[in-house]
């Protein structure tokens, strides 16, 4: 089955939603028609402290993406930066691949994000990606997992805590390279998916591919992958949904309808912001002593 989204003509990304760290900034740049609204959270005793701009206009679910990128970098860069002042050592960058054979769970905001992202790529580039794409929804078929609910192998439905842990074991059984790794690097790493922002280790590298070494997760005071996917399930009206990585692009296609749909991007903002500081959770980062290699 062959995809020619290089014949799909993208529209630059717009300006209904923006994010401005500085709130002298926010006041002098932003005096246009709209709304700044601001998320302020305690992230370990230091501040997360981001104004976003919010036009009176429609938004798509594709939309509140870059925010909740731009948030989930800073509330990551808080806890890692704590967590390397500790110590401790965290291997996790750019260049590193160790864990993309995990998987990685998107929501629905992000899937419809990810579609335009890879329609900014080359042709070429596209064409392997749906390749890759194809070919892991294959194996995937042929090699079903064992000992879980239904709705947990249903696209689109979130699995219990029990079963996302055997999804999670099966997949990684399965070797199955991220479609969107080019010779070992992320192709779209500055817009990689919530899930991959947010997972950080202590310790060895070595340790997140199976090798003999030692990683410790690095757990983060809020997650906005889980928050991203309450908000589409609020304002869709559906129970929270999260699709698979190498089914995400085939899921996107099959549902255009659900892309076009558009809210006040106000209301979306206010909400996505509320829910951020109802899923401020109190856990603690407690740094790990430095792995030895």
């Amino acid at each position: 089955m062959r995809r020619l989204l290089g014949q799909v003509q993208f529209m630059p990304e717009n300006s209904t939603l923006t994010v401005l760290g500085d709130p002298e900034l926010a006041e002098q740049s932003y005096s246009r028609a709209g709304k700044i609204i601001r998320l302020e959270l305690d992230i370990l005793g230091e501040t997360v402290d981001l104004h976003i701009h919010v036009a009176q206009t429609q938004a798509r679910l594709a939309d509140i993406v870059p925010i909740a990128h731009a948030v989930s970098t800073n509330i990551t860069d808080k806890v890692t930066e704590m967590v390397r002042l500790s110590g401790a050592h965290i291997p996790c960058g750019k260049g590193c691949s160790a864990c993309c054979s995990y998987l990685v769970p998107l929501s629905v905001p992000e899937v419809f994000r990810l579609k335009q992202e890879v329609l900014t790529m080359p042709a070429s580039r596209q064409e392997h990606i749906w390749q890759v794409c194809l070919s892991a929804s294959q194996r995937l078929l042929e090699h079903p997992p064992l000992h879980l609910s239904d709705d947990s192998t249903t696209p689109g439905v979130t699995a219990n805590q029990s079963d996302m842990d055997a999804l999670s074991q099966w997949y990684r059984n399965l070797k199955l390279p991220c479609p969107l790794l080019h010779e070992g690097v992320c192709t779209i790493y500055n817009q990689r998916p919530l899930a991959c922002r947010e997972c950080f280790v202590t310790g060895c590298a070595l340790a997140c591919g199976g090798g003999q070494a030692v990683a410790e997760k690095i757990e983060m005071p809020v997650r906005i992958s889980e928050v991203l996917g309450r908000l589409a399930s609020e304002l869709e009206g559906t129970g929270t949904e999260a699709l698979i990585m190498p089914l995400a692009l085939l899921w996107a296609e099959e549902n255009p309808e659900r892309d076009e749909r558009t809210w006040p991007a106000e209301m979306m903002v206010g909400r996505f912001v509320e829910i951020i500081k109802a899923s401020r959770s109190e856990t603690t980062v407690t740094p790990a002593a430095p792995a030895k290699h």
